[in-house]
């Protein structure tokens, strides 16, 4: 029996705009697998055209791009740039929450991709390297349930949805046919899992480990803390469930004795779950090191991650992992992007602490689902300038101001006062440690100096003593 794919009935639309331009385009197709033969997609986003650079470039004729779009359509092996769909998928993992993936890649064209067997390797190296960016340790926890990935081909003539399945894992294996639907409320009703997190850490950091970037710096902070993030607890409903537990039951308030019906449950697209999350503290290596800096992260992070709502426990608290380390991954990837020259650098010339503000994030919904997507800003950008980044990125263009909502993470306030108390004891730090590295030999001389004072005391008290009694 082949793959269940349901999609959102809005994408319909969606995919009718890009199919009415009668030029091959590629995309990205995002969701979550509900089980091990069942996805739910919940969007569909194109890859953006790569930006010009030059002006004679942007003034080229009409006939010349007619021309380009021919032999676009003729050579399906070579319409797109493989290079552009992955780093588009590199930056889309930024904005996904917890629980949310990319499921696969569609493609709009006039000719089947499937019919060629060079497009069909080619569409298996392209769905193995996005494999590759979503796996990272970084930004994953859950793992997906199977080892296929979606292929969707949809004619720009016949509007003929064609879906299929390849095993990544399996180089020599055939695509299978998968069932596409379009289903109203697809995946409904869908599980919000919310908190907030403080994140309150740091790192001591060698002279081999001071003297790399601000990147390699932050990985190395991220990789130690991920570490106890995946040993979490998280409490849904104010209380500890085991993990084969449905997240839903789990969280129903105790003592009401009472659950809505199942009528009243599968009207709700969306139900939202607060959570708390218990994070131990970070393992610390047992052995004595100079450090010669130290990496602190500081600041209060907010959480959402999407479940299905036939979820376990297990699977509710993978994704609520997946999002805060995803969600710092992407606020520290993206502030390392934003510097340029010697502020790469992870280590300034003169010995003083030096403040870094990744950006905030804000959350923006989708058109056709419940489910929000994440994107951050930087301070002093505003709403404004995520619905640029949001229409780029996901070909969110009908958002508005007012549905950007920028409220649940506040922008950082760090005065001029606490920085230079932060360097100061910084450097008294640092100080104190390179003096008691050297102290053990000087100790042990001061020590036998003192017992030498004390015992020629002790002598000369007794002599005092002594003459006092004879006169």
């Amino acid at each position: 029996m082949g793959r269940t794919v349901i999609a959102e009935d809005g994408i319909e639309t969606y995919v009718a705009s890009l199919a009415s331009k009668k030029a091959t385009v590629v995309g990205l197709l995002f969701g979550q697998e509900i089980s091990a033969q069942k996805s739910c997609v919940i969007h569909l986003a194109r890859t953006p055209d790569p930006a010009i650079e030059d002006e004679e470039e942007e003034s080229e004729s009409s006939l010349e791009i007619q021309n380009k779009n021919v032999r676009k359509v003729n050579s399906p092996t070579e319409d797109f740039d493989d290079s552009l769909v992955l780093d588009h998928a590199r930056q889309v993992m930024r904005s996904l929450p917890g629980g949310i993936t990319i499921l696969g890649v569609f493609i709009v064209s006039n000719t089947d991709p499937f019919q060629n067997p060079a497009m069909n390797n080619r569409i298996r190296k392209l769905l193995t390297s996005i494999d590759v960016i979503i796996g990272k340790s970084s930004i994953t926890v859950r793992q997906q349930l199977t080892c296929e990935r979606i292929a969707l081909h949809i004619s720009n003539t016949t509007i003929k949805y064609t879906c299929k399945t390849l095993e990544i894992d399996s180089p020599l294996a055939s695509p299978k046919p998968a069932d596409w639907k379009f289903v109203n409320a697809a995946g409904s009703p869908w599980i919000e899992l919310h908190c907030t997190t403080n994140v309150e850490f740091f790192i001591g950091l060698s002279d081999s480990e001071s003297s790399g970037t601000l990147r390699q710096q932050l990985e190395t902070g991220i990789d130690l803390y991920g570490k106890a993030v995946k040993q979490c607890i998280c409490l849904f409903g104010g209380k500890f469930s085991t993990d084969l537990e449905l997240v839903d039951d789990a969280s129903t308030v105790m003592g009401t004795g009472k659950k809505k019906s199942k009528q009243q449950n599968s009207e709700e697209r969306m139900k939202t779950i607060n959570v708390q999350i218990l994070i131990p503290e970070l393992e610390v290596k047992q052995e004595k090191q100079e450090c010669s800096s130290e990496l602190r992260f500081g600041g209060q992070m907010c959480i959402k991650a999407y479940i299905h709502g036939k979820a376990t426990v297990r699977e509710a608290s993978q994704v609520i992992r997946e999002d805060i380390l995803r969600s710092l991954w992407a606020r520290c990837d993206m502030h390392c992007d934003s510097l340029i020259g010697e502020e790469q650098r992870g280590q300034p010339d003169e010995v003083k602490a030096v403040l870094h503000e990744p950006p905030r994030r804000v959350l923006a919904p989708l058109p056709f689902s419940p489910i929000s997507v994440s994107d951050y800003l930087f301070p002093g950008e505003g709403p404004a300038d995520s619905l640029t980044s949001l229409a780029d990125l996901l070909d969110l263009g009908t958002l508005l101001d007012g549905d950007v909502q920028d409220y649940w993470e506040a922008a950082a306030e760090v005065n001029d006062a606490e920085l230079q108390i932060q360097s100061d004891s910084t450097l008294l730090e640092t100080t104190i440690s390179k003096q008691n590295s050297v102290a053990p030999s000087t100790n042990s001389r001061a020590i036998l100096l003192s017992g030498l004072i004390a015992l020629l005391a002790i002598v000369l008290s007794y002599l005092t003593l002594q003459i006092f009694r004879t006169n």
